[in-house]
């Protein structure tokens, strides 16, 4: 009963995952291939054996085969599904057939046909974020603290609870997920977090002598200086408290330089204007007054126990703090909305994986984090075991977004590297000997197995290391 469970948890999760994203890239590929008269001659699901296969009225023979790690489109006159060879027979074809034959073609529409794939799971990715931000809206973790973990970082460094966290080595933190996602890209565990700390204060006016205009004056005043100008259109004063009345109320009281007010007495603060001028109508009575500091915090990250929602313990690296119990779900998005929110995901996971993958290049950043298929398919059994339809969708888009970019970088082999080829093909107008394109490949394919070598590796460690804890 077990292990079928694990089937239905994790291999049909993995192999309906997985092969959406493959058809969706190799359709890609497909359709613009066959919009600009270039005859497909195989369309799979999979590699291997041939399982099921249907040929169509333009000749392409549709087919799912045994091995569903991957898929492929085979254009006519490939001696092989990567466009890197030519078939020997290419020559033999008739004039009329020769017109569909992909090495044929002119480099721009060998450009198309290439990019079309990457693309495509990136449209996918957009569309299924629409699709779900539209219809149920966008859930957003922000980044509040709300419970600070004894003894982990967090706590040594003095981050408390209620705290704002605003950036984490210079770069925004927004929500949870862009926390979590700089805490991973941190090359180093020093970081330096900038927090917005709230804070209240009762405060009433005293009689307290003070130097204004070097002139000599004694007046009831709380003892908050603001830097106030002309507040005109262009210049609007924040009330930002600017210097502190010696021996004033509000020195007694623990406001510090810097201070941003919010409100008094529950009534919003937006200006300094706005503070002095509910000051002084209030002046005779105690003052509630809601301010968040601005506050830059040394912290040294280290590995914390991480309890999945599988209940299962791993160790990552981490604050040592856990988000509001709350959700801030953004709801009826009109649909103008969700299309800028889909933009916007895709464009922040593409922006993540980027940054990760220069620093593995740059070497600030080991190749631990690399994960293949063994990783993919554990992720997607752990999201349909505990996190529903919805997070499984989700997971998808971001998967796809992950293929679309890996596709393009600039490897032979992978579509990224065609790309480059035809390119310079096209600038300088002739295609590059055979030799040379069948060399280029070769290192490709070398580092594409070395890549899919430590994957595997990678995926090994942690299932062993999952298996024992």
């Amino acid at each position: 009963m077990e292990m079928l469970l694990n089937i239905i948890y994790y291999i049909v999760p993995f192999i309906v995952l997985l092969g959406i994203l493959v058809f969706v890239h190799e359709f890609g590929h497909f359709i613009v291939a066959r919009s600009l008269g270039v005859k497909v001659v195989a369309f799979s699901i999979g590699f291997g054996k041939e399982l099921w296969s249907r040929t169509d009225k333009y000749g392409t023979c549709w087919k799912i085969s045994a091995v569903p790690l991957g898929g492929y489109c085979q254009f006519l006159g490939d001696a092989d599904a990567s466009s890197s060879t030519v078939d020997d027979s290419l020559e033999k074809l008739s004039e009329e057939d020769k017109k569909g034959a992909f090495p044929l073609q002119a480099a721009w529409k060998k450009i198309c046909i290439v990019v079309a794939g990457p693309l495509f799971n990136y449209l996918f990715a957009v569309v299924v974020f629409v699709m779900l931000f539209y219809s149920f809206g966008k859930m957003v973790y922000p980044s509040i603290v709300g419970k600070v973990m004894p003894g982990e970082a967090a706590e040594a460094a003095g981050i408390m609870e209620g705290d704002h966290i605003i950036s984490l080595n210079g770069n925004l933190t927004p929500d949870f997920q862009s926390l979590s996602n700089e805490v991973a890209l941190s090359e180093t565990d020093d970081v330096v977090v900038k927090i917005e700390r709230p804070m209240t204060f009762k405060v009433s006016a005293e009689e307290t002598s003070f130097v204004f205009n070097e002139i000599q004056k004694r007046e009831k005043i709380l003892g908050l200086i603001f830097n106030i100008g002309n507040n005109s259109s262009e210049e609007v004063n924040l009330p930002i408290v600017y210097d502190i009345v010696e021996d004033s109320a509000a020195e007694r009281a623990g406001f510090m330089v810097g201070d941003v007010v919010e409100s008094i007495n529950g009534e919003p603060i937006k200006t300094a204007e706005e503070f002095r001028a509910y000051a002084s109508e209030h002046i005779d009575e105690e003052m509630e007054i809601a301010l968040h500091r601005p506050m830059s915090i040394n912290v040294t990250l280290k590995d914390t126990d991480f309890e999945q929602s599988d209940g299962r313990k791993v160790k990552r690296r981490m604050l040592g703090i856990q988000s509001l119990p709350k959700v801030d779900f953004t709801e009826h998005l009109s649909l103008a909305e969700a299309v800028q929110a889909g933009l916007k995901e895709t464009y922040d996971l593409t922006a993540v994986t980027l940054r990760g993958l220069g620093q593995m290049i740059t070497g600030s950043r080991g190749g631990k984090d690399v994960g293949g298929i063994i990783r993919i398919a554990e992720m997607s059994g752990d999201i349909s075991k505990t996190g529903g339809l919805i997070s499984f969708i989700y997971f998808m888009a971001l998967l796809s977004v992950n293929l679309g970019l890996i596709n393009l970088l600039p490897i032979p082999v992978l579509d990224g590297g065609s790309l480059v080829i035809f390119l310079i093909e096209l600038v300088i107008g002739k295609e590059l000997k055979p030799n040379i394109k069948e060399n280029i490949f070769k290192v490709g394919l070398c580092i594409v197995l070395g890549i899919m070598l430590l994957a595997t590796w990678n995926d090994i460690v942690h299932l062993i290391s999952r298996w024992f804890d």
